[in-house]
């Protein structure tokens, strides 16, 4: 019944170029060259009602400042560019990296946190009324359920209500210079927007924030290390970039600061060309230059971090299975009768394979000659190849992605797969070649497999 020849050309995973999912409630991206445009984000997970909160990564003190916006959050993307203040759309495009979860709290696997979002009508900063005071902030302290001994907080403005920016920000209730939760649970938590030197108004916007249970871990495959570091390093215009140690060379991460010590108001980045270097996490304080001093020089401040390292992998699997087609003249492979060939691609490991890797060559065995016609006659179907997805996200081109090959060994690539049958029946053909397309999947928080079928006939 013939047998398989299984070729992967690359495969593995790469942060930097899709999804890493944590759990069915939690992921992680990078997305690059962001810029003024908006781009729609498309999630891995389905959510229910998704928070999320990104992190530009400013990889030079020459570009100018930027931070992110988001809007149009639906169950299954999110739309998201960057942006100056007020709207100004001189930006240099750059990699920004988000964390994605549904509302809730969560505690399993190592990993304690919550994701929750609030309403901020009022917008606080230096120089508008009530300035930094509780009245332009909201207390957000009940709404925290459950008890953390070392308390992360981050967050985002994630609605686009006005068109120019806010940034979020919080402390503890009491005084903007300190941190969430600065003297322990019962010290608070209040969050809010703020435009930093601006003297104007916000429309009201929608904060998302999560709380994170301060240390380390592995989920799914993927080490994180979430952490409050020192009142440390300074703005843009003073001489970053800043850093904290970290156990681990971490991929990718969100940052927030954690109280406001400078009244000029500021927000944290990642900075630098490569700003997650080894046990390192490199960041600096931005601020808008539209107002005030209009520079980006800044007072030292905490940053909280959540960083995430690539650990998954693929692990790949194929197997061959044989049906009778329903066209064919007997119940049994005897010759005259037409089979269905069907190979089923697994993917069990905790990482998806890399986008558009994945190459297949099945030998078809002597005494077959290649079916080109619809391969289920009456049915539903009308073509010579069919792939039939189950939760992989990979898809089959019959004109680009499906080869032939006339020849004695098997072909290396889809290049070589370029024999073109001949008639309804062709005894030519030896090897058909499968490049199916786009990003598989991983495969334990969801099965991913897919099989692609064709029909041969027995002589």
């Amino acid at each position: 019944m013939g047998w398989l020849i299984f070729m992967l050309l690359s495969f593995g995973s790469s942060l930097f170029a899709h999804a890493q999912l944590l759990t069915s409630n939690l992921e992680v991206r990078t997305l690059t060259n962001v810029s003024y445009s908006w781009q729609t984000v498309a999630l891995e997970n389905s959510y229910t009602d998704p928070i999320v909160v990104c992190t530009y990564n400013l990889a030079s003190d020459s570009n100018p400042s930027a931070t992110t916006r988001i809007r149009s959050i639906t169950s299954t993307s999110f739309d998201l560019k960057i942006q100056q203040f007020e709207d100004s759309s001189s930006v240099t495009a750059g990699t920004v990296y988000c964390i994605i979860s549904d509302e809730g709290a969560y505690n399993a696997g190592g990993l304690k946190y919550e994701a929750r979002k609030v309403t901020a009508p009022n917008t606080a900063g230096n120089s508008v009324p009530n300035s930094w005071n509780l009245v332009n902030n909201v207390d957000v302290s009940t709404s925290v359920t459950q008890s953390y001994a070392a308390p992360v907080v981050l967050g985002q403005v994630m609605s686009f209500n006005d068109n120019r920016a806010s940034v979020f920000w919080t402390y503890d209730c009491d005084t903007r210079g300190n941190r969430p939760f600065q003297s322990g649970m019962a010290d608070g938590i209040c969050v809010g927007k703020h435009i930093g030197q601006i003297n104007s108004t916000r429309a009201s916007e929608t904060l998302g924030y999560f709380v994170v249970e301060g240390g380390t871990g592995t989920v799914n495959g993927i080490s994180f290390a979430a952490a409050v570091g020192a009142d440390t390093g300074g703005g843009v215009g003073n001489n970053p970039p800043y850093s904290y140690t970290v156990s681990g060379d971490f991929d990718m991460g969100i940052l927030t600061q954690a109280g406001e010590d400078g009244g000029q108001g500021g927000w944290a980045i990642l900075y630098g060309a490569d700003p997650l270097p080894n046990n390192r996490v490199q960041w600096a304080i931005e601020e808008e230059t539209v107002a005030g001093d209009t520079g980006r020089s800044h007072t030292t401040e905490q940053v909280a971090y959540w960083l995430f390292d690539n650990n998954q992998s693929a692990l790949l699997g194929a197997d061959k299975s044989v049906g009778m087609s329903t066209d064919a003249v007997s119940p049994y492979a005897i010759p005259g009768s037409d089979v269905i060939y069907n190979i089923t691609v697994t993917n069990t490991g905790d990482g998806p394979v890399d986008a558009d890797t994945l190459f297949l060559v099945d030998p078809l065995p002597p005494q077959t000659r290649l079916y080109t016609g619809d391969i289920d006659g009456p049915g539903p179907e009308t073509d010579a190849v069919i792939l039939s997805d189950a939760g992989s996200g990979v898809s089959l081109n019959l004109g680009t992605d499906v080869g032939f090959s006339n020849a004695a060994t098997a072909p290396a690539t889809m290049v070589s797969c370029n024999y073109t049958p001949i008639g309804l029946y062709d005894t030519a053909v030896t090897h058909i070649c499968l490049a199916p397309k786009g990003v598989m999947s991983e495969g334990v928080i969801t099965p991913s497999s897919f099989t692609v079928s064709f029909r041969v006939g027995i002589e």
